[in-house]
């Protein structure tokens, strides 16, 4: 992976917030949320089944010429407001016309990542609620080229998606900022999304492992549960990142020391932690800046 100078991209940030405040209502990438649900859609479709397990009726053929959704059930839990903010969806497809299953997941989305799927969707699931169903249809015409024929879609014809919000992540940590004072210890800012910029002082690295809660998170606690998380490290002597997740999906904490899987199950999700691990061989150590941004459900974990 190639490395950047971490000071660098710190301070190369257009913007640098400082504070981890959240809006009381929600938005979506600064703009008021307001949900376009379809009631010719929803009178189209009928969808059954526990939360989780939904089976669709398909009443009237849907024909889309657009990609058009409706709120089956709103949700009153957290709401998706970035586009890359990821939710444990579960997904149904099928075929608007027939009714016919073509697909069924569970996994990590956003609305980004959802959308390189299936064009579109990314309308539907922006400001969407956790605990909340929605209906999708989209045109085969909207397809990545080859798939509706694949399964089995006229040109003409639709698909159907349903989507649970089982549950959502934090777009990144919206603790409140936390005052530290120990000396000689890196510097971290923040840009807009939430992305770390880490400055590392020039000091000798510490010799022992120092962990700092840098925003405090009020959501639920981690414990022996399974964390997302996003995270980044950086090199204490080699000043350059080494590893972050800011680019992809959410992660757990596998893979990384064990004294950073522990500040995070001490953590209380939204928090920010800072733990800098020294090196066995003491002269150098490695900082890693954890978002914690949400807990699998325990009934999710195993599935």
């Amino acid at each position: 992976m190639r490395k950047t100078t971490a000071a660098f991209s710190a301070l190369a940030l257009s913007t640098i917030v400082l504070t981890g405040c959240s809006a009381a209502t929600p938005t979506f990438d600064g703009a008021a949320c307001d949900r376009d649900s379809s009631a010719a859609l929803e009178t189209s479709v009928k969808v059954s089944g526990e939360f989780g397990s939904p089976r669709v009726t398909v009443q009237t053929p849907v024909h889309s010429g657009h990609v058009a959704y409706a709120d089956l059930i709103t949700g009153d839990g957290r709401a998706i407001t970035a586009g890359s903010q990821e939710a444990i969806l579960a997904r149904v497809l099928v075929n608007g016309t027939t009714g016919e299953a073509i697909d069924a997941q569970l996994k990590l989305w956003s609305p980004e990542s959802a959308a390189a799927e299936l064009p579109g969707i990314n309308e539907a699931l922006e400001c969407a609620t956790e605990g909340s169903r929605i209906v999708v249809a989209i045109p085969a015409s909207d397809l990545p080229e080859g798939v509706a024929p694949q399964i089995g879609l006229d040109t003409d014809e639709s698909l159907l998606a349903v989507y649970d919000v089982r549950y959502t992540a934090l777009a990144k940590a919206d603790g409140e900022p936390v005052f530290n004072d120990a000396p000689g210890l890196p510097s971290v800012v923040r840009a807009p999304d939430g992305r770390p910029g880490v400055i590392i002082p020039d000091v000798a690295a510490p010799k022992k492992t120092v962990t700092e809660t840098l925003l405090q998170g009020e959501h639920e606690k981690v414990g022996d549960g399974t964390a997302l998380i996003r995270s980044t490290s950086v090199g204490w002597s080699s000043r350059s990142v080494e590893q972050t997740t800011w680019d992809g999906t959410l992660t757990g904490t596998d893979g990384l020391p064990a004294e950073v899987a522990d500040a995070v199950s001490k953590a209380r999700v939204g928090s920010q932690l800072m733990v800098v691990v020294p090196s066995e061989s003491g002269d150098d150590a490695t900082v890693y800046v954890v978002d914690v941004l949400g807990v699998i459900p325990a009934e999710l974990v195993a599935q």
